[in-house]
């Protein structure tokens, strides 16, 4: 179909490793099947974490870190530091916009795995017990010690800024909010760094960015879905047209329904994804064309996009995918960020049997919490603290497209209200669109995102 040629054409050529969810890993990982090839001058370490920071008796695991010096040799260069989130960290993470900088400043580049993903793991299952170590908190001690350790055993003695997109956005943010005498600024790019349980914002962006006609289109298809629910046959059937059907549970399917179509607005796609819920054969089956075009493009199955992709305790079942199973656990306890409908269904294009019980009764199901995930606290330890007038350097830049900006700081959101940040929304820009290696194509907006990224950049290190 014309429509996924179009697709394929319109996808950035350069990765970096930024992560909202699972639709964001899938996306990177497509991307870097175009991206330009790793330099060999990045290196693969391994660093003695502590296990509990706040207790060396309970042992130690080996993070994952990578280096590359190529364009700061000297002991004093700048160093910038990459912090990597709920996913497994590649050496790719230091190719990407960092690099440029990097380049631009004679800065080292340096990029930690987070504890729990990827490689770095403090034990052999996933357990709920275990997971009680893996908290944003211990995440930034981590960033802390880990810095420490290099600066004292390789005497680097130049100033470091903290990178991150995403998640790891939010780490950049509250990093330069906690050490200040560690970073001397931060990049929080599409950083969510509110903690939000009923997120039904992200229903509204999405219902806005694809339009009227289009939401409407949406609305058909998962009205048809949710109509099949009483009769197992027409479920099946449904299920199995989006290669779906080993996904057991129905609003579990009627969640990754949503995120075909909120992949679509989040990564500049909308237009392409209208055009094929407006195919001759109806809204359903453009929709399943839409979906099959991200499976077989991205290598993503719908059912990796569940809560039923996160039942594994075993951490080399994620080691190549999502960190589903850590980042759900992130979820039930720090942040929520649960993508509900919207109670207002004008602005919704999601099921409405999408709530904060069902998210719940996923936590349930996966960790056996039975309790509410408290924001308050999560936002008192890092959310509110960003508005305190003794805090500066950090620049927060959101995609004017990204449903994950409502939880950011923006002039939209009506909280960029601390004259020591800086806040930049890039016009037409998707999540994390400023951390990837610039294009020709990009616009000025963009360009200009990166732009005042340098001269903030001169500043701190002067």
């Amino acid at each position: 179909m014309r429509y996924l040629q179009l697709l394929a054409l319109t996808l950035s050529v350069a990765a970096t490793n930024v992560y909202a969810d699972a639709k964001e890993f899938y996306y990177q990982r497509h991307l870097q099947k175009h991206s330009k090839a790793l330099a060999t001058t990045i290196h693969e370490f391994q660093f003695d974490q502590l296990v509990d920071p706040s207790d060396s008796q309970k042992g130690t695991f080996k993070q994952r870190y990578y280096i590359d010096e190529t364009y700061g040799q000297a002991a004093d260069s700048p160093v910038f530091f990459y912090i990597c989130g709920e996913a497994t960290c590649h050496a790719s993470a230091l190719n990407g916009a960092i690099r440029e900088h990097a380049k631009r400043f004679h800065a080292k580049l340096i990029a930690l795995e987070h504890r729990f993903y990827g490689k770095s793991q403090p034990f052999t299952k996933l357990t709920t017990e275990n997971l009680a170590y893996l908290s944003t908190g211990n995440a930034l001690k981590d960033l802390a010690r880990f810095q420490r350790a290099m600066m004292e055993t390789k005497a680097w003695s130049g100033k470091w800024v903290a990178f991150g997109g995403s998640y790891p956005g939010s780490l950049s943010a509250f990093y330069r909010l906690n050490y200040p005498e560690l970073v001397v600024g931060a990049l929080a790019s599409s950083a969510p760094v509110k903690a939000k349980a009923n997120f039904e914002e992200y229903d509204a962006h999405v219902t806005k960015v694809v339009g009227d006609q289009c939401a409407t289109k949406m609305r058909e298809v998962v009205s048809e879905i949710e109509a099949a629910r009483n009769n197992k046959k027409a479920m099946l059937a449904i299920k199995k047209s989006f290669d779906a059907e080993d996904i057991t549970d129905d609003v579990d399917f009627l969640y990754a329904i949503a995120d075909v179509g909120a992949t679509a607005a989040q990564y500049g796609m909308k237009d392409l994804f209208c055009q094929a819920l407006d195919s001759e054969k109806g809204a359903m089956a453009g929709y399943v064309s839409f979906a099959q075009y991200l499976a077989q493009s991205w290598q993503m199955r719908m059912i990796d996009m569940t809560a039923q992709a996160a039942m594994s305790e075993e951490p080399l079942d994620y080691l190549n995918t999502f960190g589903m199973r850590q980042w759900l656990y992130q979820s039930c306890t720090e942040y929520g960020y649960w993508q509900n409908a919207h109670h207002d269904k004008s602005l919704s294009t999601r099921s409405s049997a999408i709530t904060l019980e069902y998210h719940q009764q996923l936590c349930q199901r996966l960790f056996g919490i039975d309790y509410p995930v408290d924001t308050q606290a999560t936002n008192t330890k890092f959310y509110l603290p960003l508005f305190d007038a003794s805090v500066s350097d950090i620049y927060f830049t959101n995609g004017e497209q990204d449903p994950w900006s409502n939880l950011s700081l923006t002039a939209n959101n009506g909280n960029a209200s601390n004259p020591l940040l800086t806040y930049y929304t890039i016009k037409d820009a998707a999540h994390c669109d400023d951390l990837r290696s610039s294009k020709l194509s990009d616009n000025e907006s963009l360009k200009l995102a990166r732009k005042q990224l340098d001269n903030l950049i001169d500043q701190w290190l002067n």
